[in-house]
């Protein structure tokens, strides 16, 4: 099996846009990407929007070598209805989306859902809600979670966590479970018992408006408990990745790796890049060059025409 992080929050952008390839499929969950409109009060940087630029570009290269596309839910960093990421990304392909009908928020099941399936319609092989279900091709599982909550609340709305598994063991992409704060969360990870775990880290960012200190430390024991439970690689990222201070708050579950044996590291780490954290880092690249920002109005155009 080969994991291969694409766009995150430590290589600069919002994302979770991950491939994962065994000897049957080569499968993409959630390839979009997106930047906060405003941080600190300050809209997005050029050295920002150069990078969503340059990690779009490699969300459409990869895919297009995809056979499998899953959409965990309708948040614009992990869904794409052309934007950004151009829609025929999804020709040809078999597509696993959350029910759009069915544990969903009202922003979600009314309005983003709809429209993209509305922007991809007639162009993949196979659309499919996949809700609680599993697939199989060849020694190739896929196994998606019943609908979580999108953090400790159902504000939010509700998300599908996914397993890929084959000869190799088995990846867990939590997607916006916001740390696992509460057991719905756990549930599916004892049950897949994954070799690899994808998750986004606590909203520490906004703590004391989105995020209350209860839920956090909640949701920290809850890393360190699966942290525990015979993983080989912890990837935290995401969410956790807009706190510049991310190493302070995941202390504990960085001091389980040595008497554990898990590896806890970012999606930047894990492809041995530099983490850059740009929209954690906004106020100190408007200070090294406050020039505003040139962003293509139809970026997506651009990326379909090879640009």
């Amino acid at each position: 099996m080969r994991i291969e992080p694409i766009a995150f929050e430590s290589l600069g952008v919002r994302s979770q846009a991950t491939m994962v390839e065994t000897k049957d499929l080569r499968i993409f969950v959630d390839p979009a990407v997106s930047l906060a409109p405003r941080r600190y009060g300050l809209p997005p940087h050029q050295v920002e929007v150069d990078r969503l630029k340059e990690l779009a570009k490699k969300i459409v290269e990869k895919a297009r070598e995809a056979d499998v596309i899953v959409v965990t839910h309708y948040h614009y960093d992990h869904h794409d209805p052309g934007y950004v990421v151009p829609k025929e990304i999804y020709q040809g392909k078999v597509v696993y989306i959350k029910d759009p009908n069915s544990f969903i928020n009202p922003s979600q099941g009314r309005v983003r859902a709809p429209k993209f399936l509305r922007s991809i319609g007639g162009l993949p092989k196979e659309v499919s809600p996949a809700d609680g279900k599993e697939f199989r091709v060849g020694n190739t599982r896929i196994r998606f979670s019943r609908p979580v909550p999108h953090g400790a609340d159902v504000r939010l709305g509700y998300v599908i966590q996914v397993a890929v598994s084959d000869g190799d063991g088995t990846v867990l992409f939590t997607s916006d479970v916001e740390g696992m704060p509460s057991e719905q969360h756990v549930k599916f990870t004892l049950d897949v018992k994954p070799n690899w775990i994808i998750v986004d880290g606590p909203l520490s960012y906004l703590l004391g408006y989105a995020l209350t200190e209860e839920q956090l430390q909640a949701s920290l024991r809850n890393l360190e408990l699966v942290a525990k439970n015979g993983l080989s690689t912890l990837i935290v990222d995401h969410h956790v990745l807009r706190d510049l201070n991310y190493r302070i708050v995941l202390a504990n579950l960085y001091g389980l790796a040595p008497s554990s044996g898990v590896k806890v590291i970012t999606a930047a780490e894990f492809l041995n890049r530099p983490v850059e954290p740009l929209e954690a880092k906004r106020r100190e690249l408007f200070k090294e060059d406050n020039r505003p920002a040139r962003i293509p109005r139809d970026l997506a155009s651009l990326l379909r025409a090879g640009n």
